[in-house]
């Protein structure tokens, strides 16, 4: 396998409104696919082979309103590949047709970064399908209230590393084709993201001018202070079975968060900082 190299997708906005969410991949139909760029389909190919194929998990939850929004990293691996086998005389043994192959370019990891805002924190215990709580009578008065708390548009709830308050970007749909795990494929990803976010800092902030909110009697100098604005948090919702690569990436779990289960998946959150200066 030759030297790894990233590709960074921009947000693709409505570019991704053909694609038909229920369907994986390889069975969105040509007209689609010839319409959506490649980085994306690249990205959605591998999480097709290891959430949909490989966990089990639906197509219909696997794509979401989500990547419309979302910075995709998609990392490929420089493979040699035999396209045309030799061939001999069968009397002579003279070489008929040598063998050829071609070095291609294979997808073989993909993250995405979603900016805020984001739905609140999962609960302790909580069971998510397609991003909905369904286990709601099973959990405890106390987190109950919580909840309600949350939903009647208080803020979010405090946990030992996030105030419930602080924007962050939400790192996800972290995958790794099977054959090429254990060669640290994860961990360039994800510090490949969190450099993007370092040289663009201020990519998904608020801006009075360019957002036309003078139009609505905003100062842009007086409620500048007001606006959300990203101070170098990361958070993600991580898989029990990948903790490790996230942790050697820099991440620590937020014990008070508690655990819960996406699709049936035990995840647990965690959070990282870094310097987001402009």
């Amino acid at each position: 396998m030759g030297t790894p190299f990233i590709a960074t997708l921009e947000p693709p906005g409505s570019a991704l409104s053909s694609w038909n969410g229920s369907l994986p991949p390889s069975q969105q139909s040509p007209s689609t696919t010839s319409t959506i760029p490649k980085t994306f389909l690249d990205a959605m190919t591998i999480r097709e082979s290891v959430f949909i194929n490989e966990q089990q998990i639906p197509a219909e939850n696997e794509f979401d309103a989500n990547d419309a929004r979302s910075v995709h990293f998609v990392i490929y691996a420089s493979i040699n590949q035999v396209v045309q086998q030799e061939e001999r005389d069968a009397n002579s043994g003279r070489v008929m047709r040598p063998r050829k192959s071609e070095t291609r370019s294979l997808p073989i990891g993909t993250v995405r970064i979603v900016p805020f805002p984001h739905a609140p924190h999962p609960v302790k215990g909580g069971r998510y399908f397609a991003d909905e709580l369904v286990n709601l009578e099973e959990l405890d008065s106390e987190t109950k209230k919580a909840l309600e708390v949350v939903e009647r548009g208080g803020k979010d709830r405090k946990t030992s590393l996030h105030d419930g308050e602080e924007v962050y970007m939400k790192l996800g749909r972290l995958a790794v084709l099977k054959e090429f795990r254990g060669r640290g494929i994860a961990g360039q990803l994800i510090r490949r993201a969190l450099d993007w976010m370092r040289e663009h800092p201020r990519y998904f902030s608020p801006s009075v001018k360019e957002r036309g909110f003078e139009a609505l009697g905003i100062d842009p100098e007086r409620d500048a202070r007001t606006m959300p604005k990203w101070r170098g948090l990361f958070c993600v919702h991580a898989q029990v079975s990948a903790v490790g690569a996230w942790q050697r990436a820099g991440f620590v779990v937020d014990e008070e968060m508690g655990r819960w289960w996406e699709e049936g998946i035990e995840h647990v959150g965690m959070f990282c900082r870094v310097d987001a200066r402009a």
